[in-house]
Formats: structure tokens, C-alpha cells, sequence
């Protein structure tokens, strides 16, 4: 029996599909953005980012991820109405991704892989306390905080440079689509390296008797 069937073992009762669609709400402002409707975009934004949480908060699965993307979002409509859209028409590449990492590093310091939060919903619960199991979140988080600060990163590099598309763009969703199948496909590879027996064992008892 596969290793990883470990970790497929759902335990969704609480979990919320909604997290699935958090990318939207930066889709939204990416688009109406472009048309030069600063404060429209970062307004529909928000709403979209507030109707995810608020799906999450009542299914009791709140993701930082998304918390950090209505708090970005508000500060974002705030300073858009006061200031101008100067700040995000210039720097919201560097902005948006410098954000995530620094709450991404944050989180890690304070002993909680945000990670954690998706992983729960995938794997049973007599694993979650498991040292293996935090710490498989830990590297994927660090995964995650390395992405985030690359593109960071890039996005400045891009605006020194004025390569937007390739270095704000194109490199930036690459990297992310990349973290996200690391993050699919490392799982099963690290059970069967570190404690296999340990994996098979879990295996077993979450199938139980026949």
C-alpha cells in the first residue's frame, strides 16, 4: 500500500474548499488594476478576500494566508484613496510578494508553519502532533518563504530593470506554480525516506481492521 495514502486520509469535516480560490481575489485586482481603476480594484479585492475568510471562519479553517491577503488589501484601499495609487502602481509587485514573506518568516519564527493549516486537512489527525509531520511543514514552509522572497526580489529587480513581464510576471507565477507541485509531490518521498516504517505503520492503522 502506497506510503503516502498516509497523508490522503481526509479529514476535511472542518476544512474549506474556499482557500482553493484565495488567488482570485489578486487576480481580480491584477485585471481591473490594469485598466487604471485603483480603487474599484483594490475594493473588489477585498470584498473577495473577506467572503473567503468568512467561509473559512465558518467552517472553522481560517488560513493566514488569506488573513494576510484581507489585512494587504484594506491597507491597500486605504492608502489608494487617501495617497493615490502612485505606491501600488509603482512598488505593489515588491509590495504584495515582500508581504507574504514577511509574514511567512514571521510565522516560522513563532514555531507555525503555515502550511500546517492545508496539511491538516489532508492527513488524520492522530498524525498532526508528530514531530515528522511538523516537520515536513516546517521545510514546506520554508519552501514557501524562499519563493515569496525571490520573487520579492524580482519584482524590484523589475522595476530597476524595467523587464515587468519577465521578472514581475512570468518568473514570479513560475516559481509559485513550482512551490505549489513541490509541495504535492515532496510529501511522499520524505515519509519513505525518513520512517518508512513509521509510514507503513500509519498506513495500517488508519485502514484498520478489514
Amino acid at each position: 500500500m502506497a506510503v503516502d495514502e498516509t497523508m490522503a486520509e481526509t479529514t476535511q469535516s472542518k476544512g474549506s474548499k474556499a482557500t482553493n480560490f484565495g488567488i482570485l481575489a489578486w487576480i481580480a485586482y491584477g485585471v481591473i488594476s490594469a485598466s487604471g481603476h485603483w480603487i474599484v480594484a483594490a475594493l473588489v479585492a477585498l470584498i473577495i478576500a473577506v467572503a473567503i475568510v468568512a467561509h473559512e471562519f465558518s467552517r472553522d479553517a481560517v488560513k493566514l494566508l488569506d488573513c494576510t491577503t484581507v489585512a494587504y488589501f484594506i491597507l491597500t484601499l486605504a492608502i489608494t484613496i487617501v495617497f493615490g495609487p502612485w505606491l501600488f502602481k509603482n512598488y505593489n509587485i515588491c509590495l504584495s510578494w515582500g508581504t507574504f514573506a514577511l509574514v511567512t518568516w514571521a510565522a516560522l519564527l513563532a514555531g507555525f508553519p503555515f502550511t500546517i493549516q492545508y496539511a491538516r486537512e489532508q492527513a488524520p489527525a492522530e498524525i498532526w502532533a508528530h514531530p515528522l509531520f511538523i516537520r515536513l511543514n516546517v521545510i514546506l514552509t520554508v519552501v514557501f518563504g524562499l519563493m515569496f522572497s525571490v520573487n520579492a526580489i524580482l519584482g524590484l529587480m523589475a522595476l530597476i530593470t524595467g523587464h515587468l513581464l519577465l521578472l514581475g510576471l512570468a518568473i514570479p507565477l513560475s516559481l509559485l506554480v513550482a512551490a505549489i507541485v513541490f509541495s504535492s509531490v515532496f510529501p511522499k518521498g520524505y515519509f519513505q525516506r525518513v520512517a518508512p516504517e513509521w509510514a507503513t505503520a500509519q498506513v495500517a492503522e488508519s485502514a484498520g481492521p478489514e
